[in-house]
């Protein structure tokens, strides 16, 4: 019995001890993992609108889509969104530019795994040029022929990235 005490005990220290120097590790290490998530964000930012500022705006979409919303000085706003198309173990993940005027003027994917010559082609430069560029609202957005799971998550990704635009605006 007394050496069943003895065991808990040094158990309990045991964890107590490491759960105090995981704890002090973490708040040594999260500025820093929080540091390099901005540069990286701003690495992405600077894909869209090279040299530009950009600041982070606080917005909070309720469906999950927009993930991201920034301010663009001088420009209009930047909504970083996701969506599932064909391939559902890989979501989406693009930047969408909106001028101050309200219109799509740059489109990104940061992430993408659609199938190629179907779906992938949502993001070829051409197609987005066409599909999406100079769009007003989700209804300028047009579908590409073949690629109808995809270009359903992008229309998503854009009816959020309007709806974003027009309660930070």
């Amino acid at each position: 019995m007394k050496k069943t005490i003895k065991l808990a005990l040094f158990l309990g220290i045991v964890a107590a001890l490491s759960g105090l120097i995981l704890g002090f590790v973490n708040s040594l290490t999260e500025p820093i993992i929080q540091e390099r998530a901005v540069a990286s964000e701003k690495a992405n930012l600077e894909l869209m609108y090279p040299g530009a500022d950009f600041k982070i705006i606080e917005y909070n979409d309720e469906s999950g889509t927009v993930i991201g919303a920034y301010e663009v000085t001088g420009k209009g706003y930047i909504f970083k969104a996701t969506a599932t198309g064909y391939n559902s173990s890989t979501p989406i993940i693009a930047l969408v530019g909106i001028t101050n005027d309200g219109k799509i003027d740059n489109v990104v994917a940061l992430q993408q795994q659609e199938t190629n010559g179907f779906g992938s082609r949502c993001f070829e430069e051409s197609n987005i040029k066409s599909l999406y560029i100079g769009a007003q609202s989700e209804a300028d957005v047009d579908m590409l022929a073949g690629a109808s799971f995809t270009s359903t998550a992008m229309k998503e990704i854009m009816a959020k990235s309007f709806e974003a635009y027009k309660k930070v605006k």
